[in-house]
């Protein structure tokens, strides 16, 4: 690369790095049990840098860019992304005493934030862009937006597997559930519960075996289920083995199942 590339390069990262102009004064909200949060408007209002501080969470510390959402009457959302997916992680909504701020992480419960006059005099918008920049180049929020395709894999198998779990429990007999991942694209994973679709033929055999003692003689004549996505709903019997097909805009699955499963 030349020198003239070189400048070139360095001028566009500092016009793109400084292209984040704040407002004036952060807001800072207790969200109780030591944890923090610091929201830093953009001067034009349409973004906010946010900050979650004092969690045991991969979020804690991080600096991420939101997009703000106007919904009107004063109300609104900050979104970014997350796990490849857009995720709201701070919402406003006018109540009966005012203004209220609610924060959501992955994986917890939404915290119920309180405005902290105090710290949000000493907060410093200055100090959190910098912060920002430096995780930015450090790849920190690239990182958390990306969709960690494997890990969502892992735990839809190991949801699936409690699932198959206690259903077996309840027959008294090895229930299995096998989904050809490799098969189910990203969007798929990111948007539905796989394991809520293809765990609802073994839900089914285990009200079956609750509801009626006799049926678990059935139950236990069956090898398993193999579950995949297509474009209708459809379950077949082959060899003793269920071949279900779900689709996510089929409704009353659960009656569908349970009816072959009585009449099979």
């Amino acid at each position: 690369m030349t020198r003239l590339s070189l400048l070139f390069a360095a001028s566009l990262f500092t016009l793109n790095a400084s292209a984040l102009e704040l407002a004036k004064y952060p807001q800072v909200f207790d969200a109780g049990k030591g944890i923090s949060v610091t929201l830093a408007p953009s001067a034009d209002g349409k973004q906010a840098l946010l900050q979650v501080s004092g969690i045991n969470h991969p979020l804690d510390e991080v600096v991420l860019l939101t997009t703000v959402h106007e919904r009107g009457n004063d109300e609104r959302d900050y979104g970014t992304t997350l796990d490849g997916s857009a995720y709201n992680m701070l919402i406003k909504r006018q109540g009966w005493g005012g203004e209220q701020y609610q924060l959501y992480l992955p994986d917890t419960e939404g915290f119920q934030l309180g405005f902290d006059e105090e710290q949000s005099k000493a907060a410093k918008p200055a100090a959190l862009l910098a912060l920002y920049e430096k995780q930015k180049q450090e790849g920190v929020q690239d990182k958390l937006a990306a969709f960690d395709r494997e890990r969502q894999v892992q735990a839809f198998v190991s949801a699936l597997q409690q699932i198959d779990k206690e259903a077996s429990s309840t027959c008294g007999t090895p229930l299995a559930t096998k989904v050809d991942w490799s098969a189910l694209d990203d969007d798929i994973l990111k948007r539905l519960s796989v394991p809520s679709f293809c765990g609802e033929v073994v839900s089914q055999v285990a009200t079956l075996c609750e509801r009626d003692e006799a049926y678990k003689a059935q139950a236990k004549t069956l090898k398993g289920v193999e579950c995949a996505f297509g474009s209708r709903i459809k379950l077949r019997e082959k060899d003793a083995t269920l071949s279900f097909t779900t689709h996510e805009d089929e409704p009353n699955q659960g009656d569908f199942i349970n009816a072959f499963l009585r009449n099979r």
